[in-house]
């Protein structure tokens, strides 16, 4: 199983990247939008990675972080719910969407295109309790949201915000996000 990745971006898609790694083999990834965010062709980059394999198919998905990585393995497991809807999840701040099947919140969960109501309905069902909220990580996204919520009041637009702060340490707090954004923007 292929686990973790760090290479250099040779080339970079609408949806995919290609990570040239140092032994000479290259990897076409499917990144979840954090990474691809981040990504710069000629750059190095390292990532988390998930691998699906089906009959006529291999395909490996990549996360910035191992809670993008262990969401994504959870949210997969609900009946309907693919790779590709696993990946426009994850384009959403995650401690919004944990907070969201926890407290059963359907309307937040319905907001993801491609989610109507009855499957957001049958996540809540099936995720509920067996998501852990406590976790390090989950912390730092919930500043991190906090960070974009104020910025967003101060007139900065959502794609900008999300690119910038992709690149800030992980276990900022709010004001450290907030003051990464203006010092980077």
């Amino acid at each position: 199983m292929i686990g973790y990745l760090q290479g250099t971006v040779k080339q970079i898609g609408a949806k995919q990247l290609l990570v040239l790694t140092s032994s000479g083999v290259g990897y076409s990834v499917s990144p979840a939008g954090s990474l691809l965010a981040d990504a710069k062709q000629g750059e190095n980059i390292e990532f988390y990675t998930h691998l699906i394999v089906r009959e006529q198919e291999l395909s490996l998905y990549a996360f910035a972080t191992q809670t993008e990585q262990a969401f994504f393995e959870k949210i997969i497991t609900v009946s309907g719910v693919g790779p590709k809807m696993g990946l426009q999840i994850l384009n959403q701040p995650l401690n919004e969407w944990l907070t969201a099947v926890e407290s059963g919140e359907v309307d937040y969960i319905t907001r993801t295109p491609g989610i109507g109501k009855k499957m957001a309905q049958k996540i809540i069902l099936e995720l509920k309790g067996k998501l852990d909220l406590s976790d390090q990580a989950v912390k730092a996204s919930s500043n991190q949201a906090e960070a974009i919520e104020a910025l967003k009041g101060l007139g900065y637009d959502q794609g900008t915000i999300n690119a910038v702060l992709a690149q800030a340490p992980d276990k900022s707090s709010t004001e450290d996000f907030v003051k990464f954004f203006l010092s980077h923007a």
